[in-house]
Order: structure tokens, then sequence, then C-alpha cells
């Protein structure tokens, strides 16, 4: 077992220097922290309700983490404030908070539409034929083609039908080779990097 003096002084050296510094700019900072939470507290419930909080006897072996905490609150108890009576709000400040909520509804509306998205996806082991893309067994709102025919003739003009019906022998060859066939589809899975 080394000996404690050669543990403390290989701790001490000059290349832990800057470590010890940030551990005492933490340790400062988070008793700092804890005297405004607890004028925080003393402002908002009054000096009984922290004491009952607060536990009567701390274990030995935490004892010296409050030590030095009494010298430097009587020192510094006129740095932090915490009276937010008549605290006034700035105009950057109201803009930020709108800013601020626009996003958040921007969000909340990019989340809904994923959901959507999300749900009309296909499990990957499940026949994409066999699952039918109107949920419902209502008929339907307009005759069926109606859209497709108007959106063919905007597009091929006069040849519409008969790229229509070019279309619509391939779909046919396609779907009487799946019938014969019976193919598994590969799963095709999104990557979301």
């Amino acid at each position: 077992m080394e000996d404690i003096s050669t543990v403390m002084s290989c701790f001490s050296s000059p290349v832990y220097s800057r470590y010890w510094q940030h551990y005492q700019q933490a340790m400062a900072w988070n008793q700092r922290h804890q005297r405004a939470y607890r004028k925080a507290l003393e402002a908002a419930y009054g000096h009984a309700h922290i004491r009952e909080q607060r536990p009567s006897s701390q274990p030995q072996r935490y004892a010296d983490w409050n030590a030095g905490e009494g010298d430097e609150e009587s020192s510094s108890d006129g740095e932090i404030e915490c009276d937010v009576s008549n605290m006034e709000i700035s105009e950057e400040l109201r803009q930020y908070f709108a800013q601020t909520e626009k996003h958040k509804e921007e969000l909340k509306k990019q989340q809904l539409i994923e959901a959507e998205q999300h749900d009309s996806y296909v499990p990957a082991d499940q026949d994409l034929r066999g699952s039918s893309w109107r949920s419902s067994m209502a008929p339907p709102s307009e005759r069926p083609g109606e859209r497709r025919g108007a959106e063919m003739k905007k597009l091929y003009g006069k040849d519409a039908a008969k790229i229509q019906a070019m279309e619509a022998a391939m779909q046919l060859n396609f779907d009487r080779h799946c019938d014969l066939k019976q193919p598994k589809y590969w799963p095709v899975i999104p990557l979301k990097l």
C-alpha cells in the first residue's frame, strides 16, 4: 500500500492544476446555486418551510460538503436578489418567448405529419397488394378514374387515352405475374440519419 503523501503529491502535480481549477469553480458555482435556491424558497414559502425541508442531522461522511458555506454565505448575501415581484420584461424577451412558442407549434405540426406518414407505412413482412390503400368500405366519393383521366388529359393532351391504355396494360401484366409467382417484397426501411 502506498503512502498517502505519495498519492497526494501525485494529484498536486502541475499537470492536474487545470483540473483542480475547474473543480474549484464548479464547487463554488454549486454553493452559489444552493444559496440562491434556498433564498428563492425562503422568499416563496418563508423560513419555516426551509427548516422543515432540511434534515436535522447530516451523516458524518457528508459533513464537509457544507463546511465553508456559512462564511461565504454571510459575505455574499447582497449578491443574489430573488425578488421577482417588480421584474420588468423587455420587448426582446417577449419576442423571444413568442418565437419559442412559434417553434413549438411548428414542431408539433411536423410531428403530427411524421406520425401520419408513419401510419401509412406497410410492414415489410406484409404483402402490399393484400392491404388495401382504401381503409374504409365506404363507396368512393367521386367516379373512379375521373380525376386520373383529367390529369392525363392535362399532361398528354390528345394522346392521353392511348398512354392511359398502355399504363393499364402494363399494370395488368404486372398483376398477372405477381399472381403467378407470388413474390415476397424486399423490406424497404427508411433511414433517418
